[in-house]
């Protein structure tokens, strides 16, 4: 679940759909595994020059609601420093449908500080010290910088560490060409780097995703759909 909240990344987050005021953040994605819907992402929040706040929830649909029952709740705030994110504050909880964790994070001078995680998941034995992780985001503010509108200079130009508490990893963005109606098109890596176990990395250390935009209009561009190989096979997360 982490790693498809990331990709969001993860699989999803944060753009201003058109009809909705500059600054406000409301919008929903459908998430796909091989064409059958399994589950909705809804973002709301703030966004400006200097600040940023984002709320993120995501819930199994249909079938997959039957199956397996996942969710998550997440909310962000932080600054916009030279137009990149950096969190002030991260809260989440999150039910896999194996297992229910929660974590809270503060940040003071870019330096994690973990104020509460609690997960039956264990770290792997690189787990590494909060107080090392310095410059990294939580994962909805990767999830935010991912998905945000963002003006077409800026296309596919995101390369960010991330710290949930417990695990390192890394999200990057280039560019890959451009698509019919010549807008940009994204090619993308989420990689795990500490912190998880000896089967995680056995299965996968490297998942890569394709990033594709809509016209947004007045020179910004919106994230149209992500698009990824998942273990249950292809997945992606549309904009609504």
């Amino acid at each position: 679940m982490k790693r498809i909240l990331t990709i969001l990344g993860l699989v999803i987050l944060n753009t201003v759909p058109q009809g909705v005021s500059a600054g406000k953040i409301a919008s929903a994605y459908a998430l796909t595994i091989r064409g059958l819907t399994v589950g909705k992402v809804q973002l709301t929040g703030q966004d400006s020059a200097s600040r940023y706040s984002v709320s993120g929830q995501i819930d199994s649909t249909g079938l997959a609601r039957m199956i397996r029952q996942f969710s998550y709740r997440g909310t962000a705030n932080g600054r916009v420093v030279q137009g990149g994110l950096q969190p002030d504050h991260y809260v989440e909880s999150a039910d896999t449908g194996r297992r229910a964790s929660e974590a809270e994070i503060r940040y003071s001078g870019g330096v994690p500080e973990i104020l509460r995680y609690v997960s039956a998941k264990e770290a792997g034995p690189d787990s590494p010290d909060p107080a090392t992780q310095t410059g990294t985001v939580d994962p909805l503010t990767a999830i935010h910088a991912l998905l945000r509108d963002v003006p077409r200079t800026r296309a596919c130009d995101l390369d960010l560490f991330i710290f949930d508490g417990k695990r390192r990893s890394r999200i990057s963005v280039a560019p890959a060409g451009t698509d019919a109606d010549g807008l940009p098109m994204c090619s993308g890596a989420y990689e795990r780097l500490q912190g998880f176990t000896a089967k995680e990395v056995s299965r996968h250390t490297r998942f890569d995703f394709t990033l594709t935009y809509s016209d947004a209009g007045n020179g910004r561009l919106a994230v149209r759909e992500v698009a990824f190989d998942s273990f249950y096979g292809t997945a992606a997360i549309i904009r609504q």
